[in-house]
């Protein structure tokens, strides 16, 4: 055997070794994260940590693997290990494989107890009759801005905007081969089929398309079926053991963000946003008078974007750093209830 050949051996002992420590670092890290589980008291809440911990462990890598890898190695350790930590029912909204059902997933991990609902108002209601403790809807998206039925249902309740996870809306083809050369049929619902029709006529095989009710039986039929690919969100395969064969498929795919609900307010993070909306009276200056408050404790505006509503008049979603109960937000919000017509606090969240 040659010099060359013995090491290449010898190295890949050595990865089988390292794969033997990461395994028994993850084995211990969720028997901790259970531990923590079993622990806890009192109504489920989420760890507000997890971003910057997982922003601190990039940081401090030292380039070997490129960024991005490390990040989404940890984002699904944590995710899993929340499912461990935090067994809690969560529901989000639209079919199953879809992109909220994917970013809960991404969240809560793919062992947590997830359910469908079919609009943000039954989805928030899960959550306020207590049949679930999280609720995961779209707030805002690059093509609409906020995202107005989530609004209109989430000022209609008591519930709290607790984190929110950003995602892009994009499609990929999963089979059981990963290769898109042996896909000759695809499952696919009628929406994603037409955001990426003109991905899919330009694959080899020119596949049939078969329309399904949602990404999930896309996949399921796609995982019994050697020449099938299932179309579904960028990496959702169900848990079914199937492969990414083509990304991309959609261009220019929009990124949207998710909040996640829950019935108590977050806690601070030092690192915080929070969501409000108002309307103002039809006056000159309304408004202004309004930002103003926020200008003269010098508090930053992140976003301010405006709706319509039923009668016509403005409803401004506004995002300003900082959480609710920092002494300068509590004071501006109790001004700006003064000053406007409507007012009420979405929600604080770790910053994005």
């Amino acid at each position: 055997m040659s010099d060359h050949k013995r090491e290449i051996e010898e190295l890949r002992a050595e990865l089988a070794r390292v794969d033997g420590q990461i395994l028994a670092a993850l084995e211990k890290r969720a028997k901790t994260s259970r531990h923590v589980g079993e622990l806890r008291t009192g109504p489920a809440q989420l760890p507000l940590t997890d971003k910057a911990q997982i922003a601190t462990l990039v940081a401090r890598a030292s380039g070997e693997m490129p960024a991005s890898d490390v990040r989404a190695i940890f984002q699904q350790i944590y995710a899993s290990c929340l499912a461990l930590e935090l067994p809690v029912k969560v529901a989000f909204v639209g079919p199953e494989g879809g992109f909220a059902h994917a970013a809960a997933r991404a969240k809560f991990g793919a062992s947590a107890s997830l359910t469908a609902s079919d609009s943000v108002a039954s989805t928030l209601e899960e959550v306020s009759a207590h049949r679930a403790e999280f609720a995961v809807v779209p707030v805002e998206s690059t093509s609409e801005g906020p995202v107005q039925s989530t609004i209109f249902a989430l000022i209609a309740t008591e519930l709290k905007i607790v984190a929110e996870i950003e995602t892009a809306s994009d499609l990929c083809l999963m089979n059981k081969t990963g290769n898109e050369a042996d896909v000759e049929k695809v499952y696919a619902t009628t929406a994603d089929h037409a955001r990426a029709q003109k991905a899919l006529a330009a694959l080899p095989r020119k596949p049939s398309v078969y329309d399904v009710k949602t990404p999930l039986m896309a996949c399921q039929l796609a995982a019994e079926d050697h020449g099938a690919a299932a179309l579904c969100p960028d990496g959702f395969d169900g848990s079914l053991g199937l492969e990414a064969a083509r990304r991309g498929l959609v261009d220019d795919a929009e990124r949207v963000r998710y909040a996640i609900i829950g019935a108590r307010p977050g806690g601070r993070t030092g690192d915080d946003a929070t969501a409000c909306v108002f309307s103002v009276n039809d006056a000159p200056g309304a408004l202004l008078d309004v930002l103003r408050l926020f200008a003269e404790r010098s508090i930053n505006l992140r976003k301010i974007q405006s709706r319509p509503s039923a009668d016509w008049t403005y409803l401004f979603f506004v995002e300003v750093s900082g959480h609710a109960t920092d002494r300068p937000l509590v004071s501006a919000f109790e001004d700006v209830r003064h000053k406007t017509r409507f007012f009420k606090v979405l929600g604080s969240y770790p910053s994005i």
